[in-house]
């Protein structure tokens, strides 16, 4: 089978792979070839999980195919094209962008790549950088944003709010003796970590959701108990612990604070919860993004 190929780690698949990844269904659709997503999976700090991307990705393409990183790093670019893309998969046409690289030592680059699509028979496309205000949206740019806070900057790239995945853990009860009941959470830790702090959010999980409060700090009010991530929800909880919830970051509220006492921080708290509800109302719901949600 004829083949448009796009290789990439698709990282967050934002709005600057979606104009990629359109382009490259298009070509193919015009050929009336298939259009392949070659991708990787994720590795610390990343935006999204295998499993999210993926179904991200099939929305654009008509195959997905996840390799692992070791089974071609030792390529060259030479090889990589010859034996991977057109070789194995059938690849006629390639799409890439300007700053795409790849082979040995990332050794590859789209001008090699053109020079080497010659003698191959593969079309190389090297589609310009998607730019928004102005600036080149990048996974790498994203992840710094939401590393300083800045989720709301993050989503405006990512064409959707960033987001989280955690399963509910036991806690040591806490927030429940603050008046404020929280999931504690264990996220997935190959995803990136916001910027300590209080967050408006939004979670999903099986059979449910709703709007809440992500807290993800070092408790330090509390010296000595270890960091968390938290979520209290600002409407009604799930009856049981989930095994998934996936947490969307709309806003973030304030930094982590340390506070005099207990109850300082419950009136703390008592605050953000009040910011939130007034806040709400003034955004619009997200979407869940993972099958079954």
């Amino acid at each position: 089978m004829a083949r448009v190929v796009a290789v990439g780690r698709f990282d967050g698949v934002h709005l600057g792979h979606q104009h990629l990844l359109s382009f490259g269904k298009a070509l193919a659709s015009g050929k009336g070839w298939s259009f392949l997503a070659y991708t990787f999976p994720p590795e610390f700090p990343a935006l999204l999980p295998l499993f999210t991307k993926l179904h991200l990705l099939r929305q654009f393409a008509d195959e997905v195919e996840v390799v692992p990183w070791e089974k071609v790093r030792n390529l060259s670019a030479e090889e990589f094209l010859k034996e991977e893309v057109v070789g194995r998969l059938g690849g006629r046409a390639l799409v890439m962008g300007e700053d795409h690289r790849f082979g040995r030592d990332r050794a590859g680059s789209p001008e090699l790549a053109q020079a080497l699509g010659k003698e191959l028979g593969l079309e190389v496309h090297v589609v310009p950088p998607f730019r928004l205000g102005g600036e080149i949206v990048s996974s790498r740019k994203i992840r710094e944003l939401i590393s300083a806070g800045e989720v709301e900057r993050a989503g405006k790239l990512l064409g959707r709010a960033p987001i989280l995945f955690g399963r509910g853990v036991k806690g040591v009860g806490l927030a429940r003796t603050l008046g404020f009941p929280t999931i504690n959470l264990e996220l997935d830790p190959v995803l990136i970590r916001p910027k300590d702090g209080v967050y408006l959010a939004w979670a999903f999980w099986p059979g449910g959701g709703g709007p809440g409060l992500f807290y993800h700090g070092r408790r330090p009010t509390f010296p000595n108990l270890p960091p968390s991530a938290e979520l209290h929800l600002l409407s009604a909880p799930p009856a049981s612990q989930p095994e998934l919830l996936e947490i969307h970051l709309l806003r973030f509220l304030r930094p982590d604070m340390m506070f005099p006492s207990p109850e300082a921080l419950a009136e703390r708290i008592r605050q953000d919860v009040e910011e939130a509800r007034r806040t709400l109302t003034l955004l619009a719901p997200p979407r869940p993004l993972s099958p079954g949600l």
